[in-house]
């Protein structure tokens, strides 16, 4: 695999080339204006629909929220100033009273009510609605306090007010989809224009609360190939990248003019098979699949090491990781006899979709070792807002993807496994549903104790895993570069690009 990486690498790189000198001759070489190259395309501008990482990298600049988490996972205070919690099932949140949205118009504890109402609205469609079911009413005494009150105990609730503030006036006159497209926040920098497939063009906030970010104007570019990336960033077309390809970590790390930012990273990539379609509504077949993926091939001979094999959906780092899962190690001939009792003998066909280069070579992987059982995959690589939006309406069978900030085991498992969560309302898009599991993961979120926690969380894995909606794959590393000209930026895989608030270009 590695030899056929190598070989289709120079095309690529004389094509990427080109491309980046011609970024240059047209492009956007001004000085304290910063292009970041990002893996996708961005879906959504309106935060409470994003949730994919390429619509948080912009949201998290557009927009300001209530709460967000330090690099030590704990909680920082953004609008909230300050937190009161007089019992288990009620928080009282203090608000700034400096913040203006972009428009001039004041952001006061409305804004906050009407933000998190419509996230808990079934019919406004918010994808992670689970994260705020447990919230009975929001109240707002005056200006500059917020009271949520729950209808029982939520220990991650905190972790899941990060959300970015939407201005009630913008969004009851224009709604969501308009906003989707013409954003208006509170955030440091201010929406422009999104041209798609090229760029969105964000422009600093003078006005910001937290002072005026020192970058004049950024530029989200969209550029799927990784090769491509890279080289924009060797050749100065971009400033930074989301995404190393991983056979250039190595190379990057010893080039002086990059500097490469390698943390452990906050997710897992991973098969999802939609368990309410034939044939993988029976969990012989998921299961002969999760039999069929060479994970440790896959992460030395095409992540070259950077990564690590993933049994389960809770990353390593975290207190609740259940290891004595389901491994579902390499074994074909435990997958034939799985196809076999099925009732899938002779095999069947199957599409993988992808959304990016890197995914297209797992999925050939896969194409090989599926055949060596009947089945036949045919891949199709398309554009991630068109294959995002067919997910949602249930018609993706398989597909090949990845969750990151996985902070809390709640987040890691509650709206991607709840049965509360099915598509179109939630993130469980593989419509997966196991009462058991249902039971533990309510009991998880409402009990503070860790001990009793990682107990649930642990029964829950193993049921997870062994009724494999999800084939885990591995748990990547966060491999990000920039040019060091851009001071004060590191991409840590939890906050997306939200230091260019604070950075510099030097």
């Amino acid at each position: 695999m590695k030899s056929s990486a190598a070989s289709t690498r120079s095309a690529r790189i004389r094509t990427a080339i080109l491309a980046a000198v011609l970024a240059l001759v047209v492009g956007f070489a001004v000085a304290n204006n910063v292009v970041v190259g990002v893996s996708e395309e961005a879906t959504t501008l309106d935060p409470r629909h994003a949730t994919d990482v390429s619509s948080a990298q912009v949201t998290h600049l557009v927009y300001a929220n209530l709460l967000e988490w330090d690099e030590n996972l704990n909680i920082a205070p953004v609008l909230a100033t300050a937190i009161e919690n007089p019992d288990d099932r009620t928080y009282v949140f203090r608000l700034r009273d400096d913040v203006y949205f972009h428009d001039g118009v004041k952001l006061t504890s409305a804004d906050v009510k009407y933000t998190y109402d419509t996230m808990r609205d079934p019919d406004f469609g918010a994808r992670n609605i689970g994260f705020y079911r447990d919230i009975v009413s929001i109240e707002t005494p005056d200006d500059y306090t917020v009271v949520m009150t729950l209808e029982q105990p939520n220990a991650p609730f905190l972790y899941y007010l990060n959300v970015g503030i939407v201005p009630m006036h913008y969004a009851e006159e224009h709604g969501s989809d308009y906003i989707a497209n013409n954003p208006i926040g509170a955030g440091a920098f201010v929406f422009e224009e999104w041209r798609t497939g090229e760029y969105i063009r964000l422009r600093a906030n003078p006005d910001y609360f937290e002072g005026a970010p020192s970058i004049d104007e950024v530029r989200i570019r969209p550029i799927p190939d990784p090769i491509t990336r890279t080289i924009e960033l060797e050749t100065g077309g971009v400033q930074a990248i989301d995404l190393i390809d991983d056979l250039d970590v190595e190379r990057l790390e010893m080039d002086p003019d990059i500097d490469v930012m390698r943390r452990p990273g906050t997710g897992f990539d991973y098969i999802f098979l939609h368990t309410q379609r034939p044939p993988f509504d029976d969990v012989r077949v998921r299961q002969a699949i999760a039999y069929l993926v060479p994970r440790q091939a896959i992460v030395e001979s095409l992540l070259y090491g950077v990564g690590l094999v993933a049994y389960t959906p809770i990353i390593p780092q975290s207190w609740a990781h259940e290891p004595d899962v389901e491994h579902f190690d390499f074994d074909v001939e435990r997958a034939r006899a799985l196809l076999v009792d099925a009732g899938h003998a002779s095999g069947f066909d199957i599409v993988i979709e992808v959304s990016s280069a890197p995914r297209r070579q797992m999925a050939e992987v896969l194409q090989q070792e599926f055949a060596k059982v009947g089945i036949n995959v045919t891949i199709r690589e398309r554009e991630w807002g068109a294959l995002y939006a067919d997910m949602l309406e249930g018609l993706v069978d398989v597909f090949i993807g990845g969750w990151r900030a996985q902070t809390d085991p709640d987040r890691g498992l509650y709206r991607q496994f709840h049965s509360d969560n099915w598509i179109p309302a939630g993130a469980n898009r593989q419509q997966y549903a196991n009462e058991r599991v249902d039971e533990l993961l309510d009991a998880a979120r409402t009990n503070p104790d860790f001990e009793v926690r990682r107990e649930l969380y642990s029964e829950a894995q193993k049921i997870i895993v062994e009724e494999a909606s999800y084939v885990y794959i591995f748990y990547p590393e966060t491999v990000a570069a920039k040019s060091p000209r851009l001071q004060g930026f590191e991409y840590d895989g939890y906050f997306y690009f939200r230091d260019l608030r604070s950075a510099t270009l030097n």
